[in-house]
């Protein structure tokens, strides 16, 4: 069975901006502006820089190595190395993992802020339902 690439530029830019907007501009910008006050807008154009460079190399990886896993197998050919390949894609897991896990506590504490509960069971409960559609297709 071959799978399919159902994924084009549209989604996967839409993508990025609900991961964003959901997670890091409205529900996290709270918390950002009471650590950092005045200076918040210097926190935004560093992270900005950073996010325009990942495009960046993003792009270039995508034009080398067009297929599904393209940071895995750059650094197969780079490197030359299973081990660092497997690392680099167990980090890339984790960094799903993370944004997953911040997008659902940020739902979560729009959700219990308007009906209550415990946001960590929201949260929780969130994660297993998308992951049940997920499985479902």
């Amino acid at each position: 069975m071959e799978l399919k690439r159902t994924i084009g530029f549209f989604t996967l830019t839409m993508y990025g901006v609900g991961i964003i907007l959901g997670a890091g501009v409205y529900a996290l910008i709270g918390e950002a502006a009471g650590e950092t006050g005045n200076s918040l807008w210097l926190s935004f154009l560093i992270a900005s820089i950073v996010s325009m460079f990942t495009a960046l190399s993003y792009m270039e990886l995508i034009s080398m190595y067009p297929t599904s896993a393209a940071e895995y197998v750059y650094v197969k050919h780079s490197l030359e190395s299973n081990i660092a390949a497997f690392s680099v894609g167990w980090i890339e897991i984790f960094a799903d993992i993370i944004a997953a896990s911040t997008v659902s506590i940020g739902f979560a504490g729009y959700f219990t802020g308007l009906f209550g509960g415990n946001p960590i069971f929201v949260a929780l409960v969130l994660i297993a339902v998308l992951t049940v559609i997920n499985f479902w297709g």
